[in-house]
């Protein structure tokens, strides 16, 4: 790893990359780097300026525990979501004690100066289907596309650029000469077109029950405020997926987000949940009459007899949207 072309530093605990550009995204050498390190179980940790900004499939990236956004500004390290100062420890950067009093940095807390926010739509959708040789993959991400951007993904790859045309069948075909590895890849779309700018990721993995699609689609759209009209069509995705016994999961949010899906080292704003999805396995868990009797209110969707279950929380009520996820998620599990 230490002669990687792209790796700055490597110890026994971490790899580190330093990048010092005004964007940064998630390159082939990048998730080069990002495959060895979950192979030798090292933490990855992308070192950039305070005015640096990443990509949206590079973000998603750094979801897992194995990777790291690691800023240096003028009141020292912090990590690049959270703005918890950090210290190098000889092996890795880690959250400082003083972040117990402290709290973010000063840099971070300053959030954005150069633009002007909107508010960006998260959708995490999981699904699996049957493992057939007709079955071609790329349905969710494309799905989810066209009922919220009004257009299909215009590129993908396994890096960015996604500068391969979208095809469902190349993307299927990558999948399959993989097999059984699991495959992530990026998607995009819009950037200059009528509809909103999208883009996000997806995986590809085999699982007991078939072939697992998780995707993470993430849309901008103007203005601090969501509309709910978008929900209507995601239950209806929601229910279809559940009635073909495929749906696992949904779950949607809205945040503050820059226009053009970058994200910087800075705060933003706070997360809003907007609706969660279970598939009729997670239900079946739960058990039918416990789903219904949620602390926030559900209805029961796809086939009667082996149903899922949804839940908004766009509503009127007054308390606090995350509180009332995590009070339905504790009274399923």
């Amino acid at each position: 790893m230490r002669e990687h072309p792209a790796v700055d530093l490597a110890t026994e605990r971490s790899v580190v990359i330093t990048r010092d550009q005004e964007i940064v995204p998630i390159s082939s050498w990048v998730t080069d780097v990002m495959a060895r390190c979950a192979a030798e179980d090292l933490v990855l940790q992308v070192l950039t300026p305070p005015d640096t900004r990443i990509t949206l499939p590079l973000r998603l990236a750094f979801r897992g525990p194995q990777a790291r956004w690691i800023v240096h500004a003028g009141d020292g390290h912090y990590e690049g979501f959270s703005g918890l100062p950090v210290d190098w420890n000889g092996t890795e950067f880690v959250v400082a004690e003083r972040a117990r009093t402290d709290g973010p940095s000063p840099t971070f807390l300053r959030g954005p100066e150069d633009a002007e926010l909107g508010h960006h739509v998260i959708v995490d959708l999981r699904v699996v289907h049957d493992a057939t040789e007709e079955l071609v993959l790329g349905s969710a991400v494309e799905e989810l596309a066209l009922l919220l951007a009004g257009a299909a993904p215009s590129g993908w790859g396994a890096a960015e650029p996604a500068v391969a045309r979208w095809d469902r069948a190349a993307l299927t075909a990558l999948c399959r000469r993989r097999a059984p590895r699991p495959t992530w890849l990026v998607f995009t779309g819009g950037h200059g077109e009528p509809g909103p700018p999208f883009g996000g990721t997806v995986q590809v993995s085999r699982v007991d029950t078939g072939v697992r699609e998780e995707v993470i689609f993430v849309m901008s759209l103007p203005g601090d405020t969501w509309s709910p009209g978008p929900l209507g069509a995601l239950e209806s995705l929601a229910d279809r997926y559940a009635g073909t016994g495929e749906l696992s999961t949904l779950t949607a949010h809205c945040m503050p987000g820059r226009a053009d899906l970058t994200y910087p080292a800075r705060l933003l704003g706070f997360p809003r949940p907007l609706a969660l999805a279970l598939g009729p396995a997670g239900v079946a868990e739960a058990g039918s009459q416990r789903a219904l009797s949620a602390p926030v209110k559900g209805r029961l969707i796809g086939d009667p007899a082996e149903p899922g279950a949804w839940y908004a929380f766009a509503d009127d009520t007054s308390d606090p949207p995350w509180e009332r996820m995590g009070a339905l998620i504790r009274h399923l599990t």
